[in-house]
């Protein structure tokens, strides 16, 4: 790290770079006081903006039968935006992994159920979490529904699609990607794939801690509709599995 060191003496207007660890900022000397002021940051580049106001539709492959939504901690400032979307992608609950930051009477006015099941930061969740969550996912798990703006209702089954549940913790990086993880396992994806599958759309996602927990879930008993739209367990699983297994291979 360098340093500064100012006196009067210096010239009356100067502009030094400082590199503090791998920061580089602008600072102007002021002549009188011989302090350093900050000049304004220069505008962050698009890959370190902050989280905010981004959502992500994960879509199983092994099924039409549920979708889910992963997005970061909506506030009251920002609900509206969200509500729309929410409206957008037919979501029917929202899972608050983390404290409340909004008030839920909103969104139920609109039919949106809202489940408050908060776990620490960075965690894995509880198993008492992961019933309620494994038995919601379970209850809407129906007859899939056309997209909305079809523009007809002769179209191929492709365009109809399930329920969206909606989850999301302060970031949408950790404790609502691995909700849904543990979901697509239950669903049939093999363990690793379903860390790649999320990541591939939504960057960044879990720690090493929730990749540990990940690998060594075991699949439990509480999904009925363990695979396909159709409304009960699908045969062939480790099929299927297998094969999407091959598709979304955790890169080393």
């Amino acid at each position: 790290m360098s340093t500064i060191s100012a006196t009067s003496t210096m010239p009356v207007s100067m502009l030094r770079s400082v590199s503090s660890d791998s920061t580089v900022v602008s600072v102007a000397i002021n002549p009188t006081t011989a302090r350093l002021q900050r000049l304004p940051t220069p505008p962050r580049s698009p890959g370190l903006v902050p989280l905010g106001k981004q959502l992500t539709l994960i879509e199983p492959p092994m099924t039409k039968s549920i979708r889910f939504l992963i997005l970061d901690c909506p506030t009251d400032s920002t609900l509206s935006f969200y509500m729309a979307e929410l409206k957008r992608y037919g979501v029917t609950d929202v899972v608050r992994c983390c404290e409340p930051t909004y008030s839920a009477e909103t969104l139920q006015n609109q039919n949106i159920s809202v489940h408050d099941w908060p776990f620490r930061d960075g965690a894995v969740p509880p198993a008492n979490i992961i019933k309620n969550w494994l038995q919601l996912v379970d209850s809407r798990i129906l007859k899939p529904q056309r997209r909305s703006g079809s523009p007809s209702a002769s179209e191929e089954d492709e365009d109809l699609v399930g329920p969206t549940i909606a989850v999301h913790c302060v970031a949408g990086l950790g404790r609502a990607p691995i909700l849904v993880a543990i979901a697509m396992i239950e669903l049939g994806m093999a363990n690793l794939d379903t860390i790649e599958f999320i990541r591939r759309r939504r960057r960044g996602c879990f720690n090493s801690n929730q990749i540990q927990y990940i690998d060594g879930y075991k699949r439990g008993k509480i999904l009925k509709h363990t695979l396909g739209s159709s409304g009960h367990t699908s045969t062939g699983t480790n099929g299927l599995k297998n094969g999407i297994s091959k598709m979304f291979r955790l890169k080393a």
